[in-house]
């Protein structure tokens, strides 16, 4: 049987009763191959575009098909091929409607033929596992020590979870009864600091009027090994988020989780009121234009022999150096879908603005902070994409400037 004629065949199938077609006339050899795998079965309303992996011993054909007849909002960039193949691209246009609409994608070798489901959501709707959602429920801690395994999320935003003098946490917060993740964080229990604290930006979780809560706490996850940051810190110091107040306005909750003593390092008045709130604005505005902006805050405190005592007379580490590490996602830009940058800044007073002069490549803070950024890039866009993303100079791309 031709295989347009199994496609038409299909459709009318999953138009009957739903069901998969698989053939059963054809014995199956014993040595062949057939598989056919995406990473995201429901996405988005919004444009965008995801690898189709293809595993085949031989020649094969891909076809899309929907109940509704003719697939004119998805496309792929190859439809025959022979062996494995991982990284055919599947795109899909906006979803304008408040409908959901699906597709299976049809993979067949001559004898046979298996399908996969996608799922595009209507418009406004987000998937659980979308970057804006959680995709996990309740707060817990990660590496094993609590109900989040952050390796098993493939989170954008993560650095690579190795150091093991660290514990590695999440939070969550509940919203109009859903379950979205706030942030993450790598903590060093000898400096009582998050040495990076990352999480996703975008207009769900700024839209708001959360304000200021102040509910200083120290963070459940962790009770008397946290910090306690309700009276400040001795000196000039300013008790420095790492994930700004403001940039979790959607309820009183994600913001409340904000002023936990594991967000806080003890910061000079002069940065955190100057250039590092500046920096902070800059990286909402990237948000503001971007569909998801993913971001890791951190501090350098591995030369560091300074310490503050925080209110229950515990010692904290003063960082010698503050960076962030920032990735856009931008499907609607001309200036590229997705982009990167890295910005560094000496625990010190400054005179202006964050410049160029402050801004690095991603892998030029790898190389400072021994920190693998992004780790689940390579695995959403290809390695050698994500290689060029994390190399490029952003004193060179107008995103940033």
């Amino acid at each position: 049987m031709k295989f347009r004629s199994i496609i038409k065949v299909a459709a009318a199938v999953m138009a009957a009763c739903g069901l998969m077609l698989t053939s059963c006339e054809t014995p199956i050899a014993k040595d062949e191959v057939l598989a056919l795998t995406i990473k995201n079965t429901t996405v988005a309303s919004g444009k965008g575009q995801q690898f189709v992996n293809v595993k085949c011993s031989g020649d094969w054909t891909l076809a899309l098909v929907a109940e509704t007849g003719e697939v004119d909002w998805a496309s792929l960039n190859a439809t025959s091929g022979t062996g494995d193949k991982s990284n055919v691209v599947l795109s899909y246009d906006v979803n304008a409607g408040e409908q959901d609409r699906s597709l299976k994608i049809y993979l067949d070798n001559g004898m046979r033929s298996i399908s996969c489901d996608f799922t595009q959501l209507g418009s406004g709707k987000h998937p659980d596992d979308d970057p804006d959602t959680g995709g996990d429920n309740g707060s817990g801690s990660g590496a094993g020590q609590g109900n989040v395994d952050l390796a098993k999320t493939g989170w954008l935003e993560l650095p690579a979870l190795n150091n093991p003098n660290l514990g590695y946490y999440a939070h969550h917060f509940q919203m109009n009864g859903k379950t979205y993740r706030n942030y993450s964080f790598g903590w060093s229990q000898k400096d009582r600091v998050a040495l990076w604290v990352a999480y996703p930006l975008c207009k769900l979780y700024t839209n708001g009027n959360a304000g200021r809560t102040k509910a200083w706490a120290l963070d459940p996850l962790l009770g008397n090994d946290s910090a306690a940051p309700f009276g400040g810190y001795a000196g000039d110091y300013a008790r420095g988020h790492q994930l700004p107040s403001a940039d979790r306005q959607c309820c009183y909750d994600a913001n409340a989780q904000t002023f936990y003593g594991t967000n806080m390092t003890p910061q000079l008045n002069e940065h955190n009121e100057k250039i590092w709130a500046d920096l902070e604005s800059k990286v909402r505005g990237y948000a503001n234009s971007s569909d998801t902006t993913y971001v890791v805050t951190g501090v350098i405190v591995s030369s560091s022999s300074k310490k503050e005592k925080d209110s229950y007379g515990n010692s904290v580490t003063i960082p010698d150096a503050y960076f962030k590490a920032v990735l856009k996602y931008s499907p609607k830009s001309t200036l590229g879908t997705w982009n990167a940058a890295a910005f560094y800044l000496e625990h010190r007073a400054y005179t202006g603005n964050v410049g160029k002069e402050h801004s690095m490549s991603i892998d030029e803070l790898e190389n400072k902070t021994g920190i693998d950024f992004f780790v689940n890039l390579p695995a959403k866009i290809g390695a050698d994409q994500a290689a060029k993303l994390e190399a490029a100079d952003p004193a060179n791309s107008s995103v940033w400037w």
